[in-house]
């Protein structure tokens, strides 16, 4: 399969630019996403290192040319790395010790600084701060968190009988109704206070992981709809607004992340994203950010304000926090 798998990525994947220019030095790191691409789609290195690294001169990404088409990306995100190990992660992690993901002081930072009613995220619901509100609307307790979870993986499983008899069906209808029944009593028991409205913009882009980011044959927009009470809605929504919209390590998984970008700017007064921001690029990315894109954003007069060292985080890798708006008010009036 080491054949007709790349495509050319002439212009640039986020501003259109023809300006992009071979970066003079070219990397290729073994990690283990690449040995179980290269192993299912039966690659050479060869190929990998047909790859090669483009910097836009004129909004800064760093991105490969060529790269796989979107078919074999599908393939990538679908069936050789379907789950989102790191989104999954974080969401097992909160259920089993109450560890709410790693943003540093940036919820109770954001919290601070804007009244937010209406919240949304793009993508994968587990990356943003879903869960910190979700801390904040019910009781801490682990016991909770575990029986909720149980209850909402049965209450998604039951309905699975695909082949099985009628009376398995019927059995699991009922099943399927007291987990539902009993989440409903969890969640108004524990709640403590009012929550705000979610929502969770999706795009199916097949450079995201979207149908088979499962666990335990679950999806991953399934249970947080459940759990977060969220609506999950397409791109095409767009009489939605809110006061903040928050963009979590999604913004490079996308093909066409101008248009995400420019989508949450027009329906939201500030948008939160939080992104690599490397000075290298591995072959498992079709693009990533660097530092130099917020002066891209503001010759295009887009309000930003870095919050990476502002957070109080310990970095384990290259990467950014930014607030931006198309209203340099809404970053002036927050005095950060």
């Amino acid at each position: 399969m080491d054949k007709d798998i790349l495509k050319k990525y002439n212009k640039c994947i986020y501003c259109g630019s023809g300006a992009l220019k071979k970066e003079k030095k070219q990397f290729f790191p073994e990690n283990f996403y690449l040995k179980a691409i290269k192993h299912d789609l039966r690659l050479s290195k060869k190929k990998f290192e047909e790859m090669k690294v483009f910097k836009c001169e004129k909004c800064y990404i760093l991105q490969n040319n060529p790269w796989f088409t979107e078919s074999i990306s599908k393939k990538i995100y679908s069936n050789i790395y379907g789950q989102h190990n790191r989104g999954w992660s974080n969401l097992l992690n909160f259920l089993k010790k109450g560890t709410e993901p790693d943003h540093g002081s940036l919820f109770n930072l954001l919290t601070k600084k804007i009244k937010i009613k209406n919240y949304a995220e793009f993508n994968s619901p587990f990356m943003g701060i879903f869960i910190n509100f979700f801390t904040k609307e019910y009781k801490k307790s682990k016991l909770f968190y575990k029986n909720l979870s149980n209850n909402i993986f049965g209450y998604l499983t039951s309905r699975q009988v695909a082949g099985k008899s009628k009376n398995y069906q019927k059995s699991s209808y009922k099943k399927s109704t007291k987990f539902f029944n009993d989440i409903v009593i969890l969640k108004k028991k524990n709640q403590i206070k009012k929550k705000i409205n979610k929502f969770l913009f999706v795009d199916n882009s097949n450079l995201c992981w979207g149908q088979n980011d499962n666990y335990k044959s679950v999806n991953s927009k399934s249970f947080a709809s459940e759990i977060f009470d969220l609506k999950i809605l397409s791109l095409d929504n767009k009489n939605i607004k809110v006061d903040l919209f928050g963009i979590f390590h999604t913004l490079d998984h996308t093909f066409q992340p101008k248009k995400i970008l420019d989508f949450a700017l027009a329906n939201s007064k500030l948008v939160i994203v939080y992104c690599h921001a490397s000075k290298e690029l591995n072959k498992q990315h079709l693009f990533t950010f660097t530092s130099d894109f917020l002066k891209y954003l503001k010759s295009k007069k887009i309000y930003t304000c870095d919050l990476t060292q502002k957070i109080k985080k310990n970095y384990r890798s290259q990467e950014m926090y930014f607030l931006c708006s198309k209203q340099k008010r809404h970053i002036s009036n927050l005095k950060l």
